[in-house]
């Protein structure tokens, strides 16, 4: 299993998404608190941040799995990417630390 905390990726129009595996890292979604103390810290980067809290819910007919990201959508600041990346996986850590729930059955 990857267990990549936060990574880049290309979004839809050419710019650059930073994706934070949130809930690998904690077991939960990330509270609204969290996701605008992670955009006001990026606004130290960039002029403006828009920051998406996503879960996702993957079915089959023998398996479901609940997926919670946050996505931050680093516009044409290609060349800070890296520093949001970094920005953004040392708040899922800090998050994390100070509240992560234990998966269910264990």
């Amino acid at each position: 299993m990857d267990t990549t905390i936060a990574f880049l990726r290309p979004g839809g129009d050419g710019t650059t998404e930073i994706v934070v595996n949130f809930g690998l890292l904690s077991g939960r979604e990330a509270t609204l608190a969290e996701v605008d103390r992670l955009a006001l810290r990026l606004c130290d980067v960039m002029p403006e941040a828009r920051v998406h809290a996503v879960r996702t819910h993957d079915m089959t007919r023998g398996s479901e799995s609940v997926v919670h990201q946050v996505v931050v959508e680093a516009g044409g600041a290609e060349g800070d990417a890296e520093t949001m990346r970094s920005i953004s996986e040392v708040w899922a850590k800090e998050c994390a630390e100070d509240r992560s729930l234990d998966p269910l059955g264990m």
